[in-house]
């Protein structure tokens, strides 16, 4: 499993990073998936996740995340060599946001996104 994180400003941001890679692989374990798999997070701001709604879902505001698979349905996925599940766009403000309406840590938040963005690159959605 290869997980490609970037930060805003290029920063290293440990603490988020091990959330994600954590969350990554013991989703992509549970669901018996490529261990090849690579997936990319990358973390935008406020403007570049509303350019990015505004595209693609013809949503003119920021949103908290937006996930990009790259197959249609689990099934298509292929069961060897190195496969690309898709990127994920996260503004991180909205996921701060989000934790403290919902009185959770902006950990916990953090990890129900990924869980989340992960079922949507596999196809299942809500």
């Amino acid at each position: 499993m290869k997980v490609e994180i970037k930060f805003l400003k290029n920063e290293d941001r440990e603490n988020l990073r091990e959330i994600i890679e954590n969350e990554t692989d013991t989703f992509l374990k549970e669901k018996g998936i490529n261990h090849e798999a690579v997936v990319s997070f990358i973390f935008v701001s406020e403007s570049e996740i509303k350019d990015l709604n505004q595209k693609y879902r013809k949503i003119d505001q920021p949103t908290d995340v937006l996930s990009f698979p790259i197959w249609e349905n689990e099934a298509a996925i292929p069961k060897k060599g190195i496969v690309n599940l898709g990127d994920v766009f996260i503004f991180e403000n909205r996921v701060l946001e989000n934790a403290k309406q919902s009185n959770k840590s902006f950990e916990e938040e953090l990890r129900f996104i990924v869980h989340h963005c992960l079922n949507h690159l596999i196809g299942k959605h809500h």
